[in-house]
């Protein structure tokens, strides 16, 4: 597989059935002695280049099984207007170098995926950052099933400590099959370390378990195919 991994934007085909947003991950590997100069080629060319409408997130692969371990990710979010002109496959110059660059201190590419978001819970302000993130791949069973007891799940528990993103993955599955994104996000470490139930009163602890016992039993089949845990370096 060809080092230039970025390169995909330019042939990733963009579905039509609208959602709520959309997004694309980038996994790749980076040498320890290349990570800041990688870094910081990203913050400089996204602070300067970004498309109107589209989010850029740079992260390190922190937790991961031997299976997943390449060392960072850039994703790329927005509406589907604005994610279309992200791939519009046009090029410049400037773009160019930009890959040259990075190219040069990529050891090497794992995996690409694309997806649409579904749904956002929890502390939703805009200033709120999630640094810390948990991020699960799940493979759902039935898809009405675990909609509608994920709906319920979350309208009878809502958090504020935690940011919880459910997206489906449409494109880049792996051989086990996942079918959808989960990104559980936290303030800090403490809190990631703490999990969502050491953050919350009695009360509440109690409200959540009995709400996820139910949407166990009802959601029509989940299984977990990956899960780890990664840092956001950087946000444009």
């Amino acid at each position: 597989m060809k080092k230039l991994i970025l390169i995909a934007l330019f042939f990733i085909a963009i579905s039509a059935n609208a959602q709520e947003f959309y997004w694309t991950y980038y996994n790749f590997t980076v040498e320890p002695q290349n990570e800041a100069a990688v870094l910081k080629l990203v913050e400089d060319y996204f602070t300067e280049h970004k498309q109107d409408g589209v989010t850029v997130r740079f992260f390190e692969n922190h937790f991961n099984d031997s299976d997943n371990n390449y060392t960072h990710s850039i994703g790329f979010s927005g509406s589907l207007e604005a994610m279309g002109a992200q791939y519009s496959g046009e090029q410049n110059d400037t773009w160019d170098l930009f890959l040259t660059r990075v190219n040069s201190l990529i050891k090497s590419s794992f995996s690409s995926t694309l997806g649409q978001g579904i749904a956002t819970y929890g502390a939703t302000e805009a200033s709120a950052v999630w640094p810390i993130q948990h991020y699960l791949y799940i493979k759902v069973s039935d898809n009405d099933a675990f909609q509608a007891a994920r709906e319920k799940y979350f309208s009878k528990f809502k958090s504020d400590v935690r940011l919880t993103v459910l997206g489906s993955v449409n494109s880049g599955r792996s051989p086990h099959g996942e079918t959808h994104m989960v990104i559980q996000g936290y303030k800090d470490f403490k809190s990631a370390m703490a999990g969502i139930d050491a953050l919350l009163t009695p009360d509440q602890v109690e409200a959540r378990r009995k709400a996820w016992k139910e949407f166990g039993e009802t959601n029509g089949g989940v299984e977990v195919v990956r899960n780890g845990t990664r840092i956001l370096l950087g946000k444009w």
